[in-house]
């Protein structure tokens, strides 16, 4: 890993050697979106509330004809004050790719790629039950990120792989502090991410991501691990897509009785009434794994599976835009929430504006 870092470090020296940046340019973006949650009789979050989020992107031009770009994001939190929730400077070097450098951005992971979603992509739109290791990513890390350039691989093929140096105690490190759940749980340990796209032909996207963490510390037998794959296809007023994803935990001299691993899959299909009317059905199952008394994994004994679990998220949504501004209704039904007896029910009415 310190090669890859001085890699980086090199690349990025090389490029100010010879090169002033010269006066950019500022804009302003930003969304708003205010909501009514109605609880079906379950612990969800209800009520009404406002969503808003500002960007602000700076871009210009290198004396050597590479480009640059800066943003900031201020999001909204829980206690209604504004966070720099996400920022980055990225270079772009032409024919030769782009290098960003990330706080808490430059996410690579796949979890939304299947696509289908008239308001939102599955549980990453409404406030259900997340699906555990779904969004696996190193977006809430420090990161070090290289795109290749559009034309660089054949058949529309996108290659990009990021680079967390090591993992720290800070808050903006969410990542490090996302739980047992998330790789790279310990301070200090780094993390590799890599994700690959493409559309072969008209009307069909796919792409898979890969993230592991190598520990520093302790007997490490396996480390945590992170993936998945997705395809989505239009035709005329229809899309459908389809995706699979994988978290398994690491291991060390031994896995200990309630770990877990999980598989999720989702489908899903959307349909364009008109330009202005859109409706959407797409469902999210995961599946999680228990495994039972510790075994030694270092002896080479495999750990065995005592219970499984199936969550099931059913999303209907439909979307009108008005002209300027988006009017949504949603309704989510989730049985086995939280991985327990039990289901859940959410519908939510919503108004949403990007400026």
């Amino acid at each position: 890993m310190n090669k890859i870092t001085k890699l980086f470090v090199a690349i990025l020296s090389s490029l100010f050697i010879s090169a002033q940046a010269t006066a950019g340019e500022l804009a302003v973006t930003g969304s708003a979106k205010a909501s009514y949650a109605i609880n079906g009789g379950n612990d969800n979050d209800v009520g009404l509330g406002i969503s808003n989020e500002l960007k602000f992107a700076a871009t210009g031009e290198l004396d050597n004809g590479f480009t640059w770009s800066y943003f900031m994001e201020l999001d909204g939190n829980d206690s209604g004050a504004h966070d720099n929730d996400d920022s980055q400077i990225a270079i772009g070097m032409g024919s030769m790719g782009t290098l960003k450098i990330n706080d808490s951005e430059g996410g690579l992971s796949t979890e939304t790629g299947y696509g289908i979603g008239a308001l939102g992509v599955g549980d990453d739109f409404a406030n259900t039950d997340t699906m555990v290791g779904n969004d696996v990513d190193v977006s809430g890390s420090g990161n070090l990120e290289y795109n290749t350039a559009a034309d660089m691989l054949p058949f529309g093929i996108g290659a990009k792989i990021a680079y967390v140096p090591n993992n720290s105690d800070g808050d903006n490190n969410s990542y490090k502090n996302g739980g047992a759940e998330n790789p790279a749980a310990a301070s200090g340990d780094s993390n590799m991410m890599y994700q690959l796209t493409a559309s072969p032909i008209d009307g069909l996207n796919v792409g898979a991501d890969y993230i592991t963490s190598e520990e520093t510390t302790g007997v490490v037998a396996q480390e945590q691990e992170a993936g998945g794959w997705y395809a989505n296809y239009s035709l005329g007023n229809i899309k459908v897509g389809y995706g699979e994803r994988y978290y398994g935990p690491g291991i060390g001299d031994k896995i200990s009785a309630g770990a877990h691993s999980y598989e999720h899959e989702q489908v899903g299909i959307e349909l364009a009434i008109n330009d202005a009317f859109s409706i959407s059905y797409s469902t999210e199952e995961s599946t999680r794994k228990s495994y039972g008394a510790a075994v030694n994994a270092a002896a080479g004994a495999t750990p065995f599976t005592r219970t499984q679990i199936t969550m099931e998220s059913d999303f209907l949504q439909a979307a009108y835009d008005i002209g300027g501004a988006t009017v949504g209704v949603a309704n989510v039904e989730t049985t086995n929430s939280g991985y327990a007896a039990g289901d859940k029910t959410l519908t939510i009415v919503s108004l949403a504006m990007a400026f």
